[in-house]
């Protein structure tokens, strides 16, 4: 494997693109590296699908920073491709830079894979509201998407908004009754709202259709637990595992039906394999302390009892978050401030590393004109999430009108690196620097805001008044 470290240089029409060394900015510790064959390619065809090609090798190669890189090239020479703008979205909210799909994809024509990664990292971002009125623009355009209803299907589920998503998905399956996805939504949100003797019947209905599909096994598997029918339910589960051994969810029902059965051993193993594959759930815990101390494994027992407890807080922990949040935004919307300024400090003591949850309880501050509760929150924010831009910057401006320019330069610089087309972060560390006297930092630093918008009347003003600081200096 060659490495591209230090590349070969491709002119195209005049403009020179490096060969897709990692950015500095994303910190990757090794080097980009492919085949030679695509490499020669690449060399000989050096095009949007030449760097679209080179993208997804990164990807299939967990090189994720080095595919970004790739499909920032491919967006050079083409800024429209929404294979591109796709690509580099996922590769950006697998990373957990939400705010750069935001700024990537706010303003940018949309398909349906665009519009659910805008909502996605709306989502990520915890910009619910946000996240919803994206699908629903997308849902008017495409009404009948299967993806977009089940993108929105679940943000309502999330929300705890089960009659909403249940309405959403069953007006989708009616109005396709042949369509096995659009079924399969309408499925998953009864078996979610506990609608069991409506999914039942459609569970039974969508298997004969497709009868080695994992993913119906395991959804009938579940209903047939609940319903007490564990011969039936292991047959489709065990078959559901087989296709998909590393769904945890199929291992989970697996094993809950093979505790029922007293098979205690073969609980074991499908409840351990859960957590290792990912499982989080105070219940799962639970269940596999009874299996292991059924077997006589009282240490092994206790050691998972003590995990379902600590998640029975953290879900304890969670519930009165989200109702102290949702108070406050009520409190908010009524003009009562104070009260929603309390009620986010309860909800934030609840889920210290909630970072949205945070910035939120920073902005009620800041109204009130709190300004160390809203620098404490800030802080909060930031230990939570060290990549939030929106603190860093509202925390460099505390700072800048405290007159600790040190401290303000170091947030917006933090803003800068995170996002460089941000034209107002550019002109108000601009003005930082300028109140420093440090003329030539502060110049560059307003032309770069300028680039990205030379309309900013902000920029263009202090640009006027730097030319003219810049004149009364002594030679």
């Amino acid at each position: 494997m060659k490495s591209l470290a230090t590349p070969l240089t491709y002119t195209m029409g005049g403009l020179i693109l490096a060969a897709l060394p990692c950015a500095a900015s994303l910190a990757s510790a090794a080097p980009c590296t492919v085949p030679p064959e695509l490499e020669t390619q690449l060399q000989a065809h050096p095009g949007v699908n030449g760097y679209l090609r080179l993208a997804r090798w990164f990807d299939e190669d967990h090189q994720t920073n080095c595919a970004i890189e790739a499909f920032q090239s491919a967006l050079k020479l083409d800024h429209g491709s929404k294979a591109a703008l796709d690509g580099l979205g996922k590769d950006l909210i697998a990373t957990g830079d939400y705010q750069a799909v935001i700024r990537l994809l706010r303003a940018a024509p949309r398909d349906q894979n665009l519009t659910l990664d805008l909502a996605a990292a709306y989502r990520k971002a915890q910009n619910f509201d946000e996240s919803a009125q994206v699908l629903n623009e997308g849902l008017k355009t495409w009404p009948n998407s299967d993806s977009l209803t089940a993108a929105l299907v679940s943000l309502h589920v999330h929300q705890s908004h089960y009659a909403a998503a249940q309405t959403l998905a069953e007006d989708l399956a009616r109005q396709k009754p042949g369509d096995l996805e659009a079924q399969r939504i309408y499925l998953r949100t009864l078996v979610i709202a506990g609608d069991l003797d409506v999914a039942a019947p459609l569970g039974r209905k969508l298997l004969a259709l497709a009868p080695r599909d994992a993913d119906l096994l395991n959804l009938n598997g579940f209903l047939e637990r609940k319903a007490g029918d564990y011969p039936a339910a292991r047959k489709h589960l065990e078959e559901s595992v087989a296709l998909n051994p590393n769904d945890y969810n199929s291992r989970v029902n697996l094993g809950l039906v093979l505790a029922q059965l007293k098979d205690a051993a073969g609980a074991k193993v499908q409840l351990e394999k859960a957590v290792e594959l990912g499982v989080d759930e105070p219940q799962v815990y639970f269940e596999l302390s009874k299996v292991l101390r059924t077997l006589g494994d009282s240490e092994g027992s206790q050691q998972q009892l003590k995990l379902f407890q600590q998640g029975l807080k953290a879900e304890a922990d969670k519930s009165l978050s989200v109702l102290k949040a949702t108070q406050a935004a009520e409190a908010q919307e009524n003009g009562d401030n104070q009260k929603a300024a309390n009620l986010y400090r309860e909800a934030c003591a609840a889920e210290p590393n909630d970072a949205g949850l945070a910035y939120r309880l920073s902005a009620m501050l800041g109204d009130l004109g709190d300004l160390p509760g809203q620098r404490a929150a800030l802080e909060q924010a930031l230990k939570a999430d060290p990549n939030f831009v929106l603190a860093h910057y509202d925390l460099g401006y505390i700072w800048f009108r405290d007159g600790n320019n040190a401290a303000a330069e170091e947030q917006f610089r933090l803003v800068v690196k995170a996002a460089p087309d941000n034209a107002r972060a550019w002109v108000t560390l601009a003005a930082v620097l300028a109140t420093e006297s440090r003329l030539p930092e502060a110049q560059q630093a307003v032309a770069n805001a300028l680039k990205l918008e030379p309309g900013n009347a902000a920029a263009l003003d202090l640009s006027k008044k730097l030319a003219a600081a810049q004149q009364q200096q002594p030679n």
